[in-house]
């Protein structure tokens, strides 16, 4: 495998397990902001370390949160000497409307967020942190250099049923300072792409702060909603069709 598909084959499976639910690896949470839940939802995965290979990593502090409230988490877990975590989160009977956070030292914070509020269980929310390394490389294949005073933005264009969408536009507002698709190849950026690949994944370089994503494609309807890119870290997400 080359060093271009290491670098974007790990950004590409940050994007691929954001909006997985506990039945199905495709299908993406269909609760509506105000929607009912599950008294209690289980939020469970593995944390790797992107670079040569994925590598199992243990140790990496990893928080559920609503959002509007970053120093309070639902739930708190450390992956243990296989990357497994788990936490079980007290919804209040109310979708979790937020986000996961990983940290662990000499990688980028990763922030997780799910296309719509959680209201059941989310087995399949995989941590995969990449250094500071990683992502300069990946920007140099964008064709664009990686500002860690800005935020980077990951994210995979989906259908209602969960299924890639190729011959979408990204945009986010704010807009991002640019964007980037891959092409042909899956999990190789092309910086002369102007719209997603048959893998469905985008990204967004230079968004920070609050920023509402969405896609665009004749025929196709996309839902909006919110992340926040922070400095020197990485957002992944997916954008669902309706």
């Amino acid at each position: 495998m080359t060093t271009t598909r290491l670098v974007c084959a790990a950004l590409l499976t940050l994007v691929a397990h954001v909006g997985c639910s506990s039945n199905s690896g495709t299908k993406t949470p269909d609760a509506p902001t105000q929607g009912s839940a599950a008294a209690k939802i289980t939020v469970a995965g593995t944390a790797k370390a992107q670079g040569a290979s994925a590598t199992p990593l243990a140790g990496v502090a990893i928080a559920a949160y609503r959002n509007g409230d970053e120093t309070t988490p639902l739930a708190t877990a450390t992956s243990d000497t296989q990357g497994n975590y788990t936490m079980d989160i007290e919804t209040g009977g109310v979708a979790i409307d937020g986000y996961i956070k990983a940290t662990i030292a000499s990688y980028l914070d990763t922030y997780l967020y799910p296309p719509s509020p959680l209201a059941e269980d989310f087995t399949n929310a995989s941590i995969n942190v990449v250094n500071t390394q990683v992502v300069s490389l990946f920007g140099t294949f964008c064709g664009a250099t990686i500002d860690l005073a800005q935020g980077v933005v990951a994210v995979e264009v989906a259908s209602s049923t969960g299924t890639a969408v190729a011959g979408a536009a990204v945009a986010s507002t704010p807009g991002a300072t640019s964007y980037c698709y891959d092409g042909t190849t899956a999990g190789i950026p092309d910086k002369m792409a102007t719209v997603s690949g048959a893998d469905g994944i985008a990204y967004m370089l230079g968004v920070t702060g609050s920023a509402s994503v969405t896609a665009t494609k004749s025929g196709e309807t996309f839902a909006a909603h919110t992340v926040n890119a922070r400095p020197g870290t990485l957002t992944t997400t997916i954008i669902a069709g309706q």
